[in-house]
């Protein structure tokens, strides 16, 4: 039986969106205005590969809850992402990244981030100890979704910071 889904919510990247854009202008400003020479121009071509690559990754980040599990994957192409069955899930807590935490994947203090745009979050609090969070632009949402969906009565303890 498939699982039944809960909880769908696509965010857009625009801050990535605009940042590749900026970047595409920039390059094609340079082909079109500086000579390059040598390795210079393969070089160039490189840095268009690489701007629609992670340009495709990380236009939007696909939030879903289903029976079974939670999931947050990347892009088109639904990767890179996370993944937590709710059995390992202990409670999510709405939350803020700060503006250094930035956007894309990283570590922070919280634990590893995953997102696209905008400062609002979700911790994930696993039942082993571990955390990582998730951006969205619906952090209430989606933490609700979560909390809603667990197998067993949400436990805050577990996340670092939670009060």
């Amino acid at each position: 039986m498939p699982a039944q889904l809960k909880y769908l919510h696509r965010q857009i990247g625009w801050h990535s969106l605009i940042g590749h854009a900026a970047g595409f202008a920039i390059a094609f400003w340079v082909l079109g205005f500086v000579t390059l020479e040598g390795s210079m121009r393969p070089m160039m071509y490189a840095l268009f590969a690489v701007l629609a690559a992670t340009g495709i990754t990380f236009s939007s980040l696909v939030t879903e809850v289903d029976t079974t599990g939670f999931s947050a994957q990347f892009g088109p192409l639904k990767w890179p992402g996370q993944r937590a069955g709710l059995s390992e899930i202990a409670g999510v807590l709405p939350a803020r990244t700060s503006i250094a935490a930035g956007w894309g994947i990283r570590v922070t203090t919280r634990g590893w981030l995953y997102s696209v745009s905008g400062r609002g979050a979700v911790i994930v609090g696993l039942r082993n100890g571990k955390q990582f969070l998730i951006g969205t632009d619906d952090p209430v949402g989606l933490a609700d979704a979560i909390n809603n969906s667990l197998p067993q009565a949400a436990d805050f303890t577990k996340i670092r910071g939670a009060k």
